[in-house]
């Protein structure tokens, strides 16, 4: 019997059929993503609790008591925690992705599987995070509606899985890109980590938008993570300045991050057991 082997002639970005057959590996990553990135630690997952609350603590100290910074007459923690659920997420999962080809280059000569299973599967095991900020945040909501503080959610709360998945699709997008790119230039893995506390402080995460005088918010809103943001914010705190425009310019950036990002990360991967 004679077996022919030839590339894939399809024009489809992804082959969903080979994604699908290939889901239980990607299920096992995502377990072994979680086991893995806490074991040997004391606090194990609750370090997806206290980092944000850390880093809560020491904005409340700088931006809320040192620089006065305005947080929309919501108590600054609740603040906060609602712009760092956002960014501890996408930090953790770009810093997951960002040298996914680069580390797995031997496992890559030894089986075959799809390689977008690898960084997809990163940013399912960094929901993790999602849930653990999330449960803090509606404890100390609820905290706080019984101590009699005027927090409630908004209309917008019915589009927060919405805003959720942007998130989510978003950070896939940049990770396929920063770990292609670091497979043609390794500097760029570590611009990256000079880049990235930069990007913090050009998001609300600390500050709201409407601290922005107006003639400069719109470079602001072009950084799609901003949106995401103002948006759970006003959903769950029924503080935060968004529109439409804004929000679909946004929505705009991260299906183009993401599909271009598919599309480097593939014809990346093809041939980076080579280059590595």
């Amino acid at each position: 019997m004679l077996t022919q082997i030839k590339p894939d002639s399809s024009s489809a970005l992804i082959d969903w059929d080979l994604l699908y057959r290939y889901r239980d590996l990607l299920w096992l990553w995502v377990r072994r993503d979680m086991v893995a990135k806490y074991r040997q630690t004391l606090l194990g997952p609750l370090w997806f609790v206290f980092q944000p609350l850390v880093t809560a603590l020491i904005f409340l100290l700088v931006f809320s008591k040192g620089l006065n910074v305005s947080t929309d007459g919501v108590p600054p923690v609740l603040f906060y925690l609602s712009g760092l659920l956002v960014w501890t997420y996408v930090s953790q999962t770009l810093n997951s992705t960002s040298m996914t080809l680069i580390a797995n280059s031997g496992l890559f000569k030894k089986v075959f599987f799809p390689r977008l299973i690898l960084p997809f599967s990163y940013s399912l095991s960094s929901l993790v995070s999602v849930a653990l900020q999330m449960g803090i945040i509606l404890t100390i909501y609820c905290g706080l509606i019984m101590s009699g503080a005027q927090v409630r959610p908004g209309p917008m709360i019915g589009l927060f899985p919405l805003f959720l998945l942007q998130m989510i699709f978003l950070s896939f997008g940049l990770g396929l890109w920063i770990s292609a790119l670091s497979v043609r230039y390794r500097d760029f893995h570590h611009l990256w980590s000079l880049l990235s506390p930069l990007w913090l402080y050009v998001t609300p995460v600390s500050y709201p938008l409407s601290a922005i005088p107006y003639q400069w918010r719109w470079l602001i809103e072009l950084n799609p993570l901003t949106t995401i943001i103002e948006g759970m914010r006003l959903g769950l705190l029924q503080v935060g300045t968004l529109s439409f425009t804004a929000w679909s310019v946004s929505f705009a950036e991260t299906l183009l991050i993401v599909f271009s990002g598919i599309v480097l990360f593939q014809k990346v991967e093809r041939n980076c057991v080579d280059s590595i």
